[in-house]
């Protein structure tokens, strides 16, 4: 951790500065948008899960207005413009650009996309950056539930029949690769600008180690036959399949360049203009 602690975007190193406001807005897009996704699940496979989908939404909405809050700080200082608010200009994870086609689409994003996002917030957590430090505490919490719903989900799911869990391995290994992506390309200056100074205390390859070391365990009690096993060395958890960085946009952490299709940004369309007050 650095010593040093910044309390505001111009205190930030130069080199910093753009790509924390880059990120934030990586974060605060896939809150937003996988917050309109749990949202449509109204009518879940059962009640209980009902309930949990739109008291996660709230959860996710919520945690973007504390994302976009923080934007606007570099944004008020003259910093950086805003982001025109575009279909192919949203900067969330290309993996929600789709509506789930189904439960199963709604759980893994639960557990996996979910976790994803908590991994770069646990490395947040004692960021030099101030003001994002003050918001991981209150986040963090809130997601322990979202990853305990999606673990006994993926559980109940895989049990519930080959056929079953023959699916919620193929939707798993489809997505890995973009989702292990998202973590960031090895090396890359962005990432040298933010874990330098202590604003994540972690690398991309250390977010991809962490993420694994989360989720792996659970997939694995699931019985769930994936490319993903242990380094023989290590102990590690490692995905088995090489990432291919071939057309990876690292400020927007995607390789799509399509953006989000019609019927959500007709959602989003219908509330431009909003703010994000933060009580």
């Amino acid at each position: 951790m650095s010593e040093h602690i910044y309390k505001t975007p111009r205190e930030l190193p130069e080199s910093a500065q753009k790509s924390l406001f880059e990120l934030l807005y990586v974060l605060a897009d896939t809150k937003h948008i996988l917050g309109l996704r749990y949202g449509e699940w109204l009518g879940a496979p059962v009640l209980e899960a009902s309930i949990a989908a739109i008291s996660m939404a709230q959860d996710e909405l919520g945690h973007a207005r504390l994302f976009y809050s923080l934007i606007d700080d570099f944004t008020n200082a003259g910093l950086f413009k805003k982001h025109p608010e575009e279909p192919k200009e949203y900067r969330s994870l290309e993996l929600l650009d789709h509506a789930f086609s189904d439960w199963p689409d709604f759980i893994v994003a639960n557990t996996l996309y979910d976790s994803a996002m908590s991994t770069f917030f646990e490395a947040m957590r004692e960021s030099s950056y101030e003001p994002m430090k003050q918001r991981m505490a209150k986040i963090l919490d809130e997601e322990k539930f979202h990853f305990q719903h999606g673990k006994g989900w993926i559980t109940r799911l895989a049990s519930s029949s080959p056929k079953a869990k023959v699916e919620l391995e193929k939707k798993i290994r489809a997505i890995l690769p973009a989702l292990m992506s998202w973590f960031g390309k090895p090396g890359s200056a962005p990432e040298q600008a933010l874990a330098q100074p202590g604003i994540i205390e972690a690398d991309s390859d250390g977010l991809r180690d962490r993420f694994l070391n989360t989720v792996a365990p659970v997939l694995q009690s699931a019985n769930l036959e994936l490319p993903i096993t242990t380094d023989v060395i290590t102990g590690q958890w490692i995905l088995s399949t090489p990432l291919d960085w071939k057309g990876w946009d690292e400020s927007a952490r995607r390789f799509s360049k399509k953006g989000l299709d019609a019927q959500t940004w007709s959602q989003i369309e219908s509330m431009i203009g909003h703010e994000y007050p933060v009580e």
